[in-house]
This record gives C-alpha cells, structure tokens and sequence, in this order.
C-alpha cells in the first residue's frame, strides 16, 4: 500500500530539467577563496560579490529565478551588469536599472542591462498534466473497490455460519 501511494506521489511531481554539465562558470572557476591569490581572481571574486549583492536586493523586491552578471570597468571596458529573470510584481525594467545603477555605482552609468518576464499573476499552481493525477486515482479507487468486495464477503461468511 505504501509502495503504491509513493509511486502516486512520485508521478504527480512535476519533471526536472536536465542539469548542464561540463559548463563551467566564474563562480565555479575562482570562488574558493583557498586558491592564490592573483589580479584575475581577486576581479572575478569582487565581480562574483557584486553580483550577488544585486541579486539579493532583487530578490529582496520579489524577483526570481536571476541570473546577474558583472564585468567591472577595466582599460578599454567600460565593464556592464546584466540581470536576467523574473521580475517582481509592479517593476518595470528602467526602475530594476536605476536600482542596479545605484548598487553598482557610478561606472555602472549607461551599462546595466536588465531584461525580465513580469512575474505571472497569482493563481493555481501549474500541473504537470492530468495523466498522472488520472493513474493514481484510478489506483485508488482499484483499492477501494477490492477492500470494500473483501468486507462485503467477510460479512457474507459471517452471516452463513452465524
């Protein structure tokens, strides 16, 4: 029984997307602050905190799923932020720029790039699809019906000797 409402439950929930692998980042590159320390690491790790820090003012306002990236000013690079993701409900993205602006400082003039989907309304929670709710109930009421016909027969041979 317990077999079956596992099964259940583990075909109601919703599929995961398959994970990237062999990708490898700025954070997985020089985040471990145990590696020596050189100019190319100590830019990436304050690029990695600014970004952070964006996310968690953006996320602070109700934004979601974000992906920020930051490439700090540099001879010939007038650097950029860029922030990806879900926005909070009532921004737009000039007012999500203006506030990365401010985070970011005064270089940050003219290269914060945010694009986001507005976040969706609230409402009832997607569904992976009526197939798997289907099966379960069916298997239920399977199980129901075999325990209700085994009662009915106990009662029956009860009754006879009784």
């Amino acid at each position: 029984m317990f077999l079956g409402t596992a099964l259940a439950a583990g075909a109601c929930d919703r599929p995961r997307p398959p994970e990237a692998r062999g990708v490898r980042g700025k954070r997985e590159l020089f985040g471990d602050p145990a590696l020596v320390p050189t100019r190319a690491g100590e830019r990436a790790r304050d690029e990695l905190a600014l970004a952070d820090a964006v996310a968690a003012a953006l996320r602070g306002l109700g934004a979601e799923a974000l992906a920020v990236e930051v490439r700090l000013p540099d001879a010939g690079d007038p650097g950029a932020v860029v922030v990806t993701g879900l926005g909070p409900p009532g921004w737009d993205e000039a007012a999500a720029a203006s506030l990365v602006g401010e985070l970011c400082g005064p270089w940050s003039a003219g290269v914060v790039r945010v694009a986001w989907r507005a976040a969706a309304p609230a409402g009832p929670p997607e569904r992976a699809g009526d197939l798997p709710l289907l099966c379960a109930l069916v298997g239920l009421g399977a199980a129901a019906g075999v325990t209700i016909d085994r009662l009915l027969r106990r009662r029956a041979r009860s009754a006879l000797r009784g």
